[in-house]
């Protein structure tokens, strides 16, 4: 046994404690050949590693024809685990073979349990995926002879610009291995506007106003993400906003590093890819925002000069826009602040940079659930306050609650308050790659949608004022109460 796992090249780039957990919580089994291990449809309770012999894959459609080979060191069943989705093909034993098989509920307790193994897993499986998948053809092209001639030439077209990304990833690597000075400047650049074009087009073709069905824009996204998941999951923020280590995409840390815009990942290459994330329409107009709100903190001074001013910040976040504002000027500032978060993490790590900055007095911290509060179960008690402000919060939520919310907000303005929500806009052209790719899903929304949501509630008319930060991908919905 150990000669066969130590040969794996996965378990190597795993710590040896890692490599020992993975070893006891699984059990060795053989099978003859002919064995079918994995059935398309049928959903997996294991995943397998392939310690001996050969597998083969294929898929319904085409019963008889040979896809692909597995040989020993693959992982069988991964992306079914990781997408939590049923199987997209069969694989059988090609000949007598060994496999190490592991639960997929001991895998995920433990993915969730520990941070570190979590981490060095993926890194690990991304590494090898995207070894694969670029040595495979495309995924989309078996079926297309089954598909009408508009739906054969999208899937063909995305086909074709995958093949490109891989072909620039190859260069990418033959240059971190064989130039002293690793990646050029200008390939990086190449390949990071690569990745923006190849955004729009999968948005053209897939997205919202693809002339395709909604069934077969989600089918195809959905190989879109098997061919580029291994690849995302080099990056710092494409791993996080995957991964969801807080329960849901664009969590206080990943806003943070897009803030920041530092690519980071699974070394030169990892680096690389996040630069392309980092680059992307929505992670541009994410860093946009920032300078918006500040300007909205900036208007509320300017209407009571010399006064106290009172602002809140709903699902905070790292709340870059306000400690923006502090450090322009000082404690001395009038601006006293109120951050709200359900995620108790996002207020350590504010009230660390509050604490740093010597702004306790400030700045306070309310964990608090906005569901609940937009419910009226449960108090945020504050003195009116001239803005209030939630950028990164109604895209997730129906209607029905974003009236509640504004009801809410409504509550602890002032007369002459202004309330600021931030919402995708539906002209988005990073939807797809955030559905299919990222899987951070959103509810996006137009102007007609805005106003029909504040005429509902307590404000009872039109936003006064819609703004948009410069990628025009993130609409601000403002509107005062009335005085």
């Amino acid at each position: 046994m150990m000669t066969s796992f130590e040969s794996i090249e996965f378990l190597q780039e795993l710590s040896e404690t890692d490599q020992d957990w993975i070893f006891q919580s699984g059990n060795e089994v053989q099978v003859i050949s002919g064995t079918q291990i994995i059935s398309q449809g049928v959903p997996l309770d294991k995943i397998f590693i392939l310690l001996q012999g050969l597998l083969t894959v294929h898929v319904d459609e085409f019963p008889e024809h040979e896809l692909s080979f597995i040989g020993p060191g693959e992982f069988i069943g991964e992306m079914a685990f990781l997408e939590e989705q049923q199987p997209t093909a069969t694989v059988k034993a090609k000949e007598n073979s060994l496999l190490l098989e592991i639960r997929t509920d001991l895998l995920a307790a433990k993915l969730k349990s520990s941070a570190a193994f979590s981490a060095r897993f993926h890194a690990a499986l991304a590494r090898l995926m995207a070894r694969r998948l670029r040595n495979n053809s495309s995924l989309f092209q078996p079926k297309l002879g089954q598909e009408i001639p508009q739906d054969a030439e999208i899937a063909t077209e995305l086909s074709e610009s995958l093949s490109r990304f891989k072909n620039l990833f190859l260069r990418a690597e033959e240059m971190e291995r064989t130039s002293e000075g690793g990646l050029t400047e200008d390939f990086s650049r190449e390949f990071v506007d690569f990745v923006y074009q190849l955004e729009g087009q999968v948005n053209e073709l897939i997205g919202s106003e693809s002339p395709l069905s909604s069934v077969r824009c989600d089918h195809l996204g959905r190989q879109l993400m098997t061919e580029l998941l291994p690849y995302l999951l080099m990056t710092r923020v494409g791993e996080r906003s995957y991964s969801k280590p807080r329960g849901y995409a664009g969590d206080y840390q990943t806003i943070e590093w897009i803030y920041q815009n530092e690519p980071s990942g699974y070394g030169e290459l990892g680096s690389l890819m996040d630069s392309a994330v980092l680059g992307l329409s929505c992670a541009r107009a994410v860093r946009n925002r920032r300078g918006l709100v500040a300007h909205q903190i900036e208007r509320a001074r300017a209407l009571r000069p010399g006064q106290p001013i009172e602002i809140t910040s709903l699902a905070c976040g790292p709340a870059r826009e306000l400690f923006d504002h502090y450090q322009a000027h000082g404690s001395s500032s009038e601006v006293q602040s109120h951050l709200v978060d359900i995620d108790q993490q996002a207020l350590e790590f504010v009230g660390q940079w509050s604490k740093d900055l010597g702004l306790d007095s400030k700045i306070d911290l309310h964990h608090l659930n906005l569901v609940y509060l937009s419910l009226g179960r449960g108090e945020l008690k504050l003195v009116p306050q001239d803005l209030v402000y939630s950028i990164g919060l109604i895209d997730y939520f129906g209607d029905e609650f974003v009236i509640r919310f504004l009801n809410f907000i409504y509550g602890i303005l002032r007369p002459g308050g202004r309330v600021v929500l931030g919402n995708f806009h539906t002209s988005n052209r990073s939807r797809a790659i955030m559905d299919h790719l990222f899987d951070w899903k959103l509810i996006h929304r137009d102007e007609d949608d805005m106003n029909r949501i504040f005429r509902a509630s307590l404000f009872g008319r039109e936003c006064s004022e819609i703004l948009y930060e410069d990628q025009k991908l993130n609409m601000f919905a403002c509107c005062e109460k009335e005085v």
